[in-house]
């Protein structure tokens, strides 16, 4: 036993030595280095936390292995973790570093390094609250309106990290309303929007329920059109007196109404008018009657017309035949070239209608004219107040003046033998 004691320490340096050398010699030649990136795993999760800096990542793995177990090794030999129970949650949710760790799977595999060693995390405590649910429409087409949207939900939970969640104003629906006017009907997707209607926290914020029904009553826009307004007269004048005139205020009245409701008026009437019996000059004050589907654009009750009926003897024309007579011939004669004239005349139907041709003879006036051929217009006097000549036809008639003939001498008497 003293004899191998005797100088121990110079034995165990020896060994020591062809330790050195041997475990040189053998990874010079028996093992291999290689790299491999790895994907981090995040654990041990604080309760009722959300990670705000998404995936950690990788980490690239630096290994030694035997040259057997070289070209077999893969991520899957290795596992590299985050603690994330190692984050203070007072400071939350600013960033913190963690380091990273990696444990080899692989019996012979050995961990040299890893790049990066640490990882900067967030982490935020998780929130829930209710907020409005909004429908936005968007751009309705032309010739459409809408009513109000009637939806499921009139609010919703959102839950997500604290700080994103404070962010959050409203949750918005968008719907498309379709040119053809059909009524929306549908289920409608949720976001997240804060108070200038941007979207906040894609991915960080759930919205519980993230549908809702969403129904909007579509019809075709109200438009205006001026439209002229007709009086309805009914009703005749008394007799003798005629419908002459009439004047409306205003002449035309703005309508308001549906597309198809506008596009078959062409006129609006009034109330009727009765001018039964009448023979002067009458004012109405009347309404109208609205067509279907319309009303004033005005929104007034209704519209106060003015109507001026203009009542007046009625005028007809009435054309005689008659025969014509000379006048101022004196002891000369006056022979026309014609017996019967055409004579027109107008005014009221019941005055003409009491002439008789013997009424309305004409003249031709000789008076002064020597004996000779003449052409003369004749005249017509005393007509009734009210009866115009609207003209004689022929106007002019060729007349022959004659002296009167020379008595025959009486013959004289022979005397008795």
């Amino acid at each position: 036993m003293r004899l191998l004691l005797r100088n121990w320490h110079l034995k165990l340096s020896a060994v020591l030595l062809a330790t050195v050398l041997y475990t040189g010699l053998v990874f010079s030649g028996s093992f291999t280095e290689d790299t491999v990136n790895v994907p981090v795993d995040a654990i041990n999760q604080p309760d009722s936390s959300q990670v705000l800096s998404g995936d950690v990542g990788t980490v690239a793995v630096l290994y030694r292995t035997s040259n057997d177990l070289a070209g077999t090794v893969l991520a899957q030999a290795f596992v590299a973790s985050v603690d994330l129970s190692q984050y203070d949650m007072d400071r939350a949710p600013e960033p913190q570093v963690l380091d990273i760790e990696v444990t080899p799977l692989t019996d012979g595999v050995e961990v040299l390094s890893i790049e990066p060693r640490e990882v900067r995390v967030a982490i935020d405590r998780v929130e829930a609250r209710t907020v409005p649910v909004e429908i936005d429409p968007g751009a309705i087409p032309d010739g459409l309106e809408i009513d109000d949207p009637v939806v499921s939900e009139e609010e919703v939970q959102v839950r997500g990290a604290s700080s994103v969640v404070g962010l959050v104003d409203r949750a918005l629906g968008r719907v498309r309303i379709d040119g053809s006017g059909i009524d929306f009907n549908n289920a409608v997707n949720l976001v997240a929007v804060d108070a200038a209607g941007q979207e906040v926290g894609a991915g960080l914020v759930d919205i519980e329920p993230e549908t809702v029904s969403v129904q909007i009553d579509v019809q075709p826009t109200e438009t205006t059109q001026t439209i002229p307004i007709r009086p309805d007269i009914t009703g005749t004048p008394a007799a003798g007196f005629a419908l002459v005139s009439l004047s409306i205020e205003p002449s035309q009245v703005t309508l308001r109404g549906l597309p198809d409701a506008l596009s078959a008026v062409t006129e609006v009437l009034t109330e009727p008018l009765s001018i039964d019996g009448v023979s002067s000059v009458e004012d109405f004050e009347t309404t109208l009657v609205l067509p279907e589907g319309t009303r004033l654009a005005d929104d007034a009750d209704e519209a106060v017309i003015v109507v001026t009926a203009g009542i007046e003897p009625s005028v007809s024309s009435r054309t005689f035949l008659v025969g014509v007579a000379c006048s101022g011939a004196a002891a000369n004669a006056c022979v026309p070239s014609v017996d019967q004239l055409t004579l027109t005349l107008s005014g009221p139907l019941d005055i003409l209608s009491g002439l008789s041709a013997a009424d309305v003879t004409p003249t031709l006036d000789a008076s002064g004219l020597e004996p000779g051929s003449y052409d003369l217009e004749p005249s017509i006097g005393g007509l009734p107040d009210g009866i115009q000549l609207l003209g004689i036809v022929p106007a002019t008639v060729s007349v022959v003046i004659q002296a009167p003939a020379t008595p025959a001498p009486s013959p004289t008497p022979t005397p008795a033998p």
